[in-house]
């Protein structure tokens, strides 16, 4: 693998705050444009490293608080920049689209796919990872951070308002075969959610199987973008024996910076997370 030790990029990188331990960096080549992918390297070893999928508008920092701790526990992780999501990632590719994204995921983790048998996907990235994984037969585990889920027709519509049309069909999230492969994927699948996040959209003035929105709950301002029915119908795909759940309290979306915010409740997430990893390695 042909990684790097430093980059010229880090004044673009929404965190730049030290690891903890080694960390490498590979670039690729895409069609007219260039995007990186940092590898964090533990100390001693416990588990193939992870490939990660960040979420919309993100780049590979955006998950420091959790990647930062799995590798302190031993796992090392590769998570890449992709196209339409961050300063990092740009210029990218023109009218980026998940079905891209996808296809730049896929080319970062072959270097690390001899050995990879878990995705991780934030937000946006889960709907990625879920793809990813149905191409992906080594992969048997599955942690999915507040994830989303897109019609498969929206896979092509560019970031922005095409896309935002796309995914805002209400149930149109149903009409996606994510669900089919995880009713048949073999490994096991750790749902990692805000108690907020996922509101039922009739409760607050919304059509059914659409988002809640940004609401204020007790004086807080919390932000539902998953619709109810998306966490529910991942949940019942995956044989009860194979999923778990694990839900923030106090917590809404957005869970990396609750991480951020939070560093005794970032412990706890990352002992669980590394629990379910390494519990059948």
């Amino acid at each position: 693998m042909d990684f790097a030790s430093t980059t010229p990029q880090r004044s673009t990188w929404q965190y730049d705050e030290p690891a903890p331990g080694t960390e490498r960096f590979v670039t690729e080549q895409f069609y007219g444009y260039q995007q990186q992918a940092r590898l964090l390297v533990p100390d001693i070893e416990r588990a193939p490293p992870l490939f990660v999928v960040g979420g919309a508008r993100s780049d590979f920092t955006r998950l420091n608080p959790l990647l930062y701790r799995l590798q302190q526990h031993g796992i090392g992780s590769l998570c890449a920049n992709l196209s339409g999501h961050s300063l990092a990632s740009e210029p990218g590719a023109p009218a980026a689209t998940l079905a891209i994204n996808r296809e730049e995921a896929l080319r970062f983790h072959q270097h690390v796919a001899s050995r990879c048998t878990t995705l991780v996907g934030h937000s946006l990235g889960g709907a990625i990872a879920l793809k990813l994984a149905a191409q992906l037969p080594a992969v048997d585990t599955l942690v999915l951070i507040c994830p989303a889920v897109y019609p498969d027709a929206a896979h092509d519509q560019p970031f922005g308002p095409a896309f935002t049309h796309a995914i805002r069909k209400p149930y149109g999230f149903l009409e996606c075969d994510s669900y089919d492969f995880l009713r048949q994927f073999p490994g096991r699948v750790l749902l990692v959610v805000g108690e907020y996040d996922g509101l039922n959209s009739k409760a607050y003035g919304q059509g059914a199987g659409t988002s809640a929105g940004t609401r204020w709950l007790a004086g807080v301002q919390r932000y539902s973008p998953i619709p109810e029915e998306v966490t529910h119908a991942l949940l019942r795909s995956v044989p009860a024996p194979h999923v778990e759940c694990l839900m923030l309290t106090d917590c809404d979306h957005g869970i990396a910076a609750h991480l951020r915010d939070a560093p005794e409740v970032a412990d706890l997430v990352a002992e669980t997370v590394a629990g379910f990893i390494l519990e059948q390695r």
